[in-house]
């Protein structure tokens, strides 16, 4: 069992897509596994930061990050008279959440 969530860090392969590299931080695989979980209700900010009880320092960049890469959107509601973003994941979110998903089952056998 890896004693943080930073020791993946310290065991992936130099040869590891560079993609994958700074996707596997915590914040961002996290947010993609529960978009995917959720998927077409999507999520607020504040659901995200509650359940991964983060700091807006550290998720707002990575939101953007995601967002930038075209792996989730961001849709603008109203919820009990505020405007509130809510968060999806997009089809290549799925595929690369996907793809990491199985490397990460294959790399630390838990199959």
């Amino acid at each position: 069992m890896m004693e943080n969530k930073y020791e993946i860090l310290n065991i992936l392969p130099s040869s590891l897509n560079k993609k994958y590299r700074r996707l596997l931080l915590y914040t961002r695989i996290s947010t993609l596994a529960m978009l995917n979980y959720y998927g077409r209700d999507g999520l607020s900010y504040q659901d995200i930061k509650d359940a991964l009880n983060l700091k807006d320092g550290s998720l707002g960049p990575n939101l953007s990050w995601l967002k930038q890469k075209g792996y989730i959107r961001a849709e603008n509601t109203i919820m009990d008279g505020k405007k509130v973003a809510v968060y999806y994941i997009e089809k290549e979110g799925i595929k690369v959440y996907s793809e990491v998903k199985l490397w990460l089952i294959n790399i630390l056998d838990l199959k």
